[in-house]
């Protein structure tokens, strides 16, 4: 099907089946006025002659597109990854300067990128959206108004690349198979799975924190309204707490740091390091062992750089990503409670030690050992657990949830990194098993069914050694490795995937193996690997 006879096709959509399953999440408002258009140099991206739209749609979410003089036929339709669902107060690392929520759209995934790409005469496109935090269903609304708007204001566009990051990435993939058609190309950076699925790898963590750390956090049932929202808050002000006092004791005495006061522990069983507690807390929720500063195999030069390596650098790398995982956590696992209506994440059945399976041995000896690896394991699974409320469940599956089908119909670049903290390598993998297993049913010329030899898995890996230290000290890096942190691409690697999609847009076919290797030869940080299976999230193992 081409997209130039989608038009109406899209408007039918988006006035029957979507809104039959979306009306409960999108409110009905007015419906959108034309949008304002202008013809004017951006600053910004620092390219003249574009006509710059902007408008809210029937919905209330923001818009933007941007039409570049030398248009060459081709729209990038870009969904930006999860935002803050709520206003925030000044609170330290997670919103330093407090936090108001942002629905103004992004063209794409940086100025830098937006500036090339309409240089080349790609228009590009994005929605707000109305609502933030986990708005995978209004995302998803947004994109498929957007595409019908940017088609109805520049009839000249041909071809339509749908590409997103993180949470966007999921609901561009998520239009892609519902609506087939709708994209001549997708591209999946750092892509999420399912908000049930990420919600139980980052619960799994704060739990974790709870049980061995601080029995007051709450992590889960917040209450409505108001105090609700306190609640919240106060869990951000516990976790920070907890994370200051895991990192200094760590400096003072990285062999045999001291457990934070607050910890519910029993005292006999604290002269396990905390630093075992928190890889293992890492280990068993799939967080990466890489990150920003630790790249889990080096140590400053001397008689202990190996045992540094070995023991110390897989836990410090957990724990600074726990800095950025834990947050995301309280205030996503809020967002989801108040949509839901009651408590989503559910392990009440979970068994840690299967979770933790090999990695006990991989990590044994920055785990402590086999014996306190399992005294820390007992003490998880004498933690009180949580169990889930089925109607919450059931209500957040219908609505705000979308699992992947792995339904491919047109060319689909994927990029995504292996030490990625917020969305692991896991979701890509998911995916892509989901794609393999619905091509194995043998459905070739099928409308609507996946067809072989569409799917291009780029993967993005941080050098094997990139920690640096200064007096045997660590030094954090200004910047994070490439490879490392969520969604870190360079500009160079951002622009190889447009440039691959476009073409892939424009010839209907996925670039060949050659031509990515090709394209991908001078980046010591990509790899192309079809024998590569990246672990899946923990729950799925």
């Amino acid at each position: 099907m081409k997209n130039t006879n989608l038009k109406k096709g899209l408007v039918a959509l988006t006035t029957a089946a979507l809104v039959a399953s979306f009306a409960v999440v999108v409110p009905s408002a007015a419906r959108a006025a034309e949008p304002t258009c202008s013809v004017a140099p951006l600053a910004l991206y620092n390219v003249a002659n574009v006509t710059t739209c902007t408008g809210v749609d029937e919905k209330g979410s923001k818009y933007e597109i941007r039409m570049p003089a030398n248009f060459n036929g081709t729209l990038f339709l870009y969904s930006h990854g999860i935002r803050k669902g709520v206003n925030l107060p000044a609170i330290p690392v997670v919103a330093p300067t407090g936090y108001i929520v942002d629905t103004s759209p992004d063209v794409a995934p940086s100025a830098e990128v937006a500036t090339s790409l309409l240089k080349q005469g790609f228009a590009l496109a994005g929605a707000g959206v109305q609502v933030q935090a986990w708005n995978l269903a209004e995302q998803t609304y947004a994109n498929l108004l957007l595409n019908s708007i940017a088609r109805d204001t520049f009839p000249k566009i041909d071809k339509v690349v749908g590409w997103g990051n993180s949470l966007g990435a999921l609901s561009t993939q998520a239009v892609a198979e519902q609506y087939p058609g709708t994209f001549d190309a997708v591209g999946n950076m750092c892509l999420a799975e399912s908000g049930l699925a990420e919600i139980t790898m980052a619960l799994d963590l704060l739990w974790g924190f709870k049980s061995f750390f601080d029995p007051t956090i709450k992590a889960t049932g917040y209450s409505a309204g108001t105090n609700g929202y306190m609640e919240m808050l106060g869990d951000i002000q516990k976790v920070l707490g907890v994370l200051v006092a895991l990192q200094t004791a760590i400096a003072i005495n990285p062999t045999a740091p001291t457990w934070p006061t607050t910890s519910g522990v029993p005292a006999a069983y604290q002269g396990i390091p905390v630093r075992s507690a928190v890889l293992l807390l890492g280990l068993i929720s799939g967080l990466s062992t890489q990150s920003k500063t630790y790249d889990s195999a080096s140590g400053p030069a001397g008689d202990g750089e190996t045992s540094f390596g070995l023991v110390l650098s897989p836990a410090l790398a957990v724990l600074e990503n726990s800095v950025d995982a834990v947050g995301l956590a309280i205030v996503a696992n809020y967002d989801m409670e108040m949509r839901a209506g009651g408590i989503v994440y559910d392990n009440s059945k979970t068994d840690y030690s299967a979770r933790l399976g090999d990695d006990g041995d991989t990590y044994a000896a920055a785990l402590s050992g086999k014996t306190y690896t399992g005294v820390l394991l007992s003490i998880l699974k004498a933690s009180p657990r949580v169990t889930a409320d089925p109607a919450a469940v059931a209500r957040f599956k219908a609505v705000y949830d979308y699992g992947l089908q792995g339904k491919v119909t047109v060319p689909t670049v994927t990029l995504t990194a292996t030490a990625d903290h917020i969305t692991p390598p896991g979701a890509t993998q998911y995916f892509i098993s989901k794609y393999e297993a619905d091509v194995s049913k043998g459905r070739a010329g099928v409308e609507g069914a996946s067809q072989a030899g569409l799917v291009t898995s780029i993967w993005n890996k941080p050098s094997d050694s990139y920690s640096t230290f200064k007096d045997g000290k660590p030094v954090t890096p200004t910047l994070a490795p490439n490879g490392t942190t969520h969604c870190n691409f360079t500009t160079s690697q951002t622009l190889l995937v447009a440039k691959l999609l476009a073409a892939a847009a424009k010839s209907g076919k996925s670039p060949s193996a050659s031509t990515v290797k090709a394209a991908i030869k001078k980046d010591a940080n990509l790899f192309v690997d079809p024998n590569y299976q990246a672990p899946l999230f923990k729950y799925r193992q």
